[in-house]
């Protein structure tokens, strides 16, 4: 059997922990699609006999005991993953006194002996890109109808976007820049936004397209602002991904996803 090679593409940006040093950078890992587990259903029943259905269920249920053993105070060492308990935070004293404000549960989740085996298949390459945001980031993304911010969106209803320098300018500084949904699966562009209600330094609210279909989506702005004084000489494009129209996925309860970047 042919041995099985990867790669990983990376963006270098600015690393701002250093600050006195000026040639420091970092990898930015380029990812592909956010793969859910209906995603890992497909592949599984391409690759056997297993009916779809039977799979997310028991995807499913593997997941939910995971879950139910490591908060009974297991450690779960899967095929891939070490699921360890946890209690971050120090304590004043021998008391053992317990601040539900900065002892909170928590999970160590580490990549098993296998999968760092598999890892070391992978071939960083550098992609060119040299990111300079200049601190610019998106932070979050608001469904304003729902108040929900793990990535729904309400079609025909505004989204409220904040950050930081996410203004969307053109380079003559007026009107709006480009911002844009871009089907996450395809990579088309799947609507272009025209106009918007409040298009801030630290706040952008637009309306999502009625129209725009069910599916993964990533929102990319586009923009010359620097400052309030000051335009870029070429454009930065801020991303945010992923959001969806219709069912948000369950990602199995692997943690958060990395959302926020830089083109």
């Amino acid at each position: 059997m042919a041995t099985k090679n990867y790669k990983w593409f990376f963006d270098l940006a600015e690393n701002l922990l250093t600050k006195d040093v000026t040639n420091d950078y970092t990898a930015t890992v380029k990812t592909l699609l956010p793969k859910t587990v209906e995603n890992l259903a497909d592949d599984i029943v391409k690759e056997t006999a297993n009916n779809r259905e039977t799979v997310i269920s028991i995807i499913t249920l593997y997941d939910k005991k995971i879950i139910d053993l490591v908060c009974q105070g297991n450690t779960v060492n899967t095929g891939s993953t070490l699921y360890a308990p946890a209690l971050p935070g120090s304590f004043v004293g021998t008391s053992g006194t317990v601040d539900p404000a900065k002892h909170k549960a928590y999970v160590n989740i580490n990549p098993s002996a296998a999968f760092r085996k598999e890892l070391e298949r992978v071939q960083p390459v550098f992609s060119g890109n040299v990111l300079d945001s200049g601190g610019a980031r998106i932070g979050l993304v608001t469904d304003s109808a729902t108040g929900r911010t793990d990535g729904f969106m309400t079609p025909g209803n505004t989204i409220d976007i904040t950050g930081t320098k996410i203004r969307s300018l053109n380079a003559d500084g007026s009107g709006i820049g480009s911002i844009k949904f871009v089907n996450a699966e395809t990579e088309a562009v799947a609507a272009t936004i025209t106009s918007t209600s409040i298009n801030e330094p630290k706040r952008i609210i637009l309306v999502v397209p009625a129209n725009l279909a069910e599916g993964t989506y990533r929102l990319e702005v586009e923009t010359y602002y620097s400052n309030t004084s000051t335009l870029l000489k070429s454009p930065r494009t801020l991303i945010y991904t992923p959001l969806y129209i219709g069912e948000v996925p369950n990602s199995g309860g692997g943690g958060e996803e990395e959302r926020p970047g830089e083109l």
